[in-house]
């Protein structure tokens, strides 16, 4: 038994050896990325201080041209968008980055039914290699299960699922865009499509998910603690027309109560019924990102102009002038 003992020490030993050393060569690889997600990830939680920042899903990633933001506002813009991802996500990035500054604007693109589907909090487990360095989404990816924080003990386990993605950016740099387009994923191409296809008619209405609906409440509410100028908007998809599903309603509800401008373009027939403007029936071109984002700036520019002039005229007063 007492050799029986030694031998189980021994490769439990060996477990761990194994397993801090291949967390360490994949820290490695993490932090010294071109570009890719995990690149992205890490800028985002412990790097970027622009003014402008976007937090969404895959719409978000790929339908906002962070350069368009910036040379129209004359703000710096970091488009934090990651594709497949929901609440869970929304609110880590969140932490991470007022964990070190409070960005002068903030664009959340909130999908049409994310505040209407279950809590993906599995899929914001592509954070779980920043669990040990940064408490501030702990309580986020803890939910992912009931032994998360147990299994984070293993710095391989941190990476599982993730192999692919943390090698891809060596072997095939850009794919998900370059570090000069500051966030923004651009995908070319335009999609195939039926010339004779009509929209789709508006779906009937899922019911809220009151857990989605705390989260989004709780993030929002935090942004205009930090006093985050906010701004919600819809993305469109093509061949789809949603004007009025439960969680555009809600972010209508949401604007009346705390003055947040919405803008829903996913009913929007200048874009919904122009194919050419898309990759897939989901994610915009670049030709379509570049109008899309032209578009929405020059709504959202008025009020930060409203903004600026406020708080130069409360400057004033605040001097005596």
């Amino acid at each position: 038994m007492k050799h029986l003992g030694l031998k189980i020490l021994l490769v439990l030993g060996l477990f761990l050896v194994i397993d801090q050393m291949g967390g360490l060569l994949l820290d490695t690889l993490r932090d010294h990325s071109p570009d890719g997600r995990y690149h992205k990830a890490k800028y985002t939680l412990e790097h970027c201080d622009e003014d402008v920042v976007v937090i969404g899903s895959s719409r978000a990633e790929i339908n906002y041209v962070s350069q368009i933001i910036e040379d129209s506002l004359r703000m710096s813009c970091w488009n934090a968008g990651r594709g497949g991802q929901g609440m869970p996500y929304f609110r880590a990035v969140q932490e991470g980055i007022l964990a070190r500054y409070s960005p002068k604007v903030v664009i959340l693109n909130i999908d049409d039914n994310d505040l209407e589907g279950a809590m993906a909090y599995e899929h914001a487990g592509f954070l779980r290699p920043f669990y040990s360095t940064h408490p501030e989404i702990r309580p986020v990816l803890d939910k992912t299960s009931k032994f998360e924080w147990l299994l984070l003990k293993s710095r391989l386990y941190a990476y599982n699922s993730s192999f692919y993605y943390l090698i891809r950016p060596y072997l095939v740099p850009g794919l998900d865009g370059k570090a000069e387009d500051k966030g923004w994923k651009p995908r070319p191409g335009t999609m195939d499509y039926d010339p004779g296809k009509k929209p789709e008619s508006e779906p009937a209405k899922t019911p809220l998910n009151p857990e989605a609906v705390a989260a989004f409440d709780y993030m929002v509410n935090k942004f205009l603690e930090k006093d985050c100028q906010v701004f919600f908007v819809v993305s469109p998809n093509y061949g789809r027309s949603i004007g009025s599903s439960s969680a555009i309603e809600y972010l209508k509800k949401t604007s009346e109560k705390t003055g947040i401008p919405v803008f829903v373009y996913s009913a929007d027939t200048s874009y919904i019924t122009h194919p050419e403007l898309y990759v897939d029936p989901e994610h915009l071109n670049i030709d379509g990102a570049q109008k899309f984002t032209r578009e929405l700036v020059q709504q959202i520019k008025p009020y930060i102009q409203s903004s600026k002039q406020h708080s130069s005229n409360d400057e004033k007063v605040y001097k005596g002038y």
